[in-house]
């Protein structure tokens, strides 16, 4: 999956809806991927960019992107 790809899925999210991104995924979209502070502000810039917010969920190992 390529950042170009996930931007594609997230734009068809109506509100109240969410996709979730595994932490394996996230490392190869934000690199070096969790806990980096770089790939975390990457993250949530690239999620805010498209009217989304993240619910980081470390002790499932996903992070959420929602659209409220």
């Amino acid at each position: 999956m390529t950042l170009d790809d996930f931007s594609k899925k997230l734009n068809e999210l109506a509100s109240g809806q969410y996709a979730q991104l595994d932490h394996d995924t996230y490392a190869i979209l934000f690199p070096p991927g969790e806990p980096d502070e770089r790939a975390r502000e990457a993250c949530y810039k690239f999620a805010k960019d498209r009217g989304l917010r993240i619910e980081n969920k470390p002790e499932h190992r996903v992070i959420w992107f929602v659209r409220d």
